[in-house]
């Protein structure tokens, strides 16, 4: 015991990596538990065991969590220090997920949640449980995996509702949590199911809150359950419920740092998500929550949040661009040069349907339109129909090594730039041609871009008719069903 205990405080006094945050051996548990440790205690611990901490934090720093995993399980062989050791399989599940090798994060978390199901035996412990779990999600391993998180989730679940007769309400926060995650899992397969999963906890908070044991924590839990209800199933009275939790929570606890922040958060999505479909209400939401968040603009986390609202003004007067811009010419193009373009010009494109795709070399959601972008082009391009990329000049050059574009110390000319940009599409297998524009161009801004992939959606006459911005199945599908009718219309 003495060892063990001896190694749990070498965790928590040991200097963290600044990338990683390490578990240690002793959850949960207050200083005025651990026992003083003595030389004697010192004497029974063998070098190599308390170097193992360390070294599997140099290895994860250099980015080996396979090495990392080996050094754990040698040091786990010995019975006497490896309960100690067991929080270090999420610490290394998280430096395969950096590597992305999903399959060794997962059976690294599996280690983990298994250690931490057979210690759930209060609150405290059945929180950390509910992080690891939530963690997986986050990560998103559960789709990579989802019979395995999902029997991961349920087990948790049962595990921590097994302590709800001893803790009815301080259990009620890590239960709350962990059914979030497992309804969000199941609401793709089986709508009714989650919607009941979250419609009978979101009942229980309700009548908690009802009596003298509400608090706080059970007003924020109630909320983040109704807002998981109005993102999942895209209910139209959602955000009303939502609301009217926050109205109570906040006139039961007016000076509540936790819930201002908890709806300062909130209202940022939903502006932010009205910001891109109705400016009008984006812009009514926007001047009520900072009238309600101003007074507690001290507070940090409020004012930052405060600020994250106020900057999306920008994107509602874009958002009101270019609905202004649906049915009217598209501006004229600016074009310093063309790339992965064989002696094609403006002309060549009078008479098509036309997809103008604002992108960036450096832009991971750009290049995950790219397929959706390359089916477009082979199922419509011999009815009348093209893609044209329009980007700008950001420093990339090719470097022919390694087959990759660089961003490096060179200045490289535009004609280089160019060169750049179509090997980059050549290796992506995209053979659209892509505009250059000049350094200094308002083509962007005409088109209302603020945030790319920008798509917009030009039909023979030359007029915008559909705008997309960002990447995803919803956006490719509007676009693909937009471009058949324009196409269908003009046959």
């Amino acid at each position: 015991m003495r060892l063990r205990m001896f190694l749990a405080i070498g965790l928590l006094t040991a200097p963290l990596s600044p990338v990683f945050v390490f578990p240690s051996a002793s959850y949960g548990q207050e200083a005025t538990d651990v026992p003083d440790t003595t030389a004697e205690d010192v004497a029974e611990v063998e070098p190599e065991v308390l170097a193992v901490p360390d070294e599997i934090r140099q290895l994860l720093k250099e980015g080996k969590p396979a090495e990392a995993a080996e050094v754990l399980e040698a040091a786990m062989q010995s019975d006497a220090v490896a309960e100690a050791l067991k929080p270090f399989h999420q610490t290394i599940a998280t430096g395969f997920v950096r590597a992305r090798q999903y399959d060794k994060a997962m059976e690294q978390f599996g280690a983990a949640v298994e250690f931490e199901l057979a210690r759930t035996d209060s609150p405290a412990a059945a929180e950390q449980l509910s992080s690891l779990i939530r963690q997986v999600s986050v990560y998103g391993l559960h789709a990579a995996q989802p019979e395995l998180a999902a029997e991961w989730s349920d087990r948790a679940i049962d595990k921590v509702r097994a302590l709800e007769a001893e803790h009815p309400i301080e259990i009620q926060r890590p239960l709350s949590r962990l059914i979030q995650v497992r309804a969000s899992m199941l609401a793709r397969d089986d709508e009714e199911a989650a919607k009941e999963m979250l419609a009978k906890q979101v009942s229980k908070l309700e009548d908690i809150n009802a009596t003298e044991d509400r608090s706080e924590k059970t007003y924020v839990e109630l909320i983040n359950l109704l807002t998981a209800q109005a993102r999942l199933f895209e209910d139209e009275d959602g955000q009303d419920r939502v609301a009217s939790a926050f109205e109570v929570a906040l006139e039961a606890y007016p000076e509540s740092t936790v819930l201002i922040a908890q709806y300062a958060s909130n209202e940022y999505s939903v502006i932010s998500g009205l910001a891109r479909v109705n400016p009008d209400d984006a812009i009514e939401r926007m001047e009520a929550a900072v009238a309600k968040l101003t007074p507690f603009e001290e507070n940090r986390s409020v004012e930052l949040t405060l600020r994250r609202i106020k900057s999306l003004e920008s994107r509602i007067e874009s958002t009101r661009k270019q609905l202004e811009m649906i049915g009217q010419p598209a501006p004229p193009l600016d074009i310093d040069g063309w790339a992965n373009a064989d002696g094609i010009s403006v002309e060549d494109l009078e008479g098509k349907v036309v997809l103008y795709d604002f992108w960036a070399i450096w832009c991971g959601p750009c290049i995950a339109t790219f397929p959706h972008l390359r089916e477009f082009r082979e199922e419509f391009g011999e009815q009348g129909f093209e893609v044209v990329g329009i980007t700008r000049y950001y420093g990339y050059t090719w470097d022919e090594e390694s087959g990759k574009a660089v961003n490096g110390s060179d200045d490289p000319t535009p004609e280089e730039e160019r060169e750049a940009i179509a090997k980059f599409l050549q290796s992506k297998d995209m053979k659209h041609p892509t505009i250059v524009t000049p350094k200094e161009t308002e083509l962007q801004s005409n088109y209302g871009v603020t945030g790319i992939p920008h798509a917009v959606l030009v039909d023979r006459e030359g007029n915008v008719q559909m705008i997309k911005v960002g990447s995803g199945q919803a956006n490719a599908d509007a676009l693909h069903a937009k471009i058949k009718e324009l196409l269908g219309e003009a046959s």
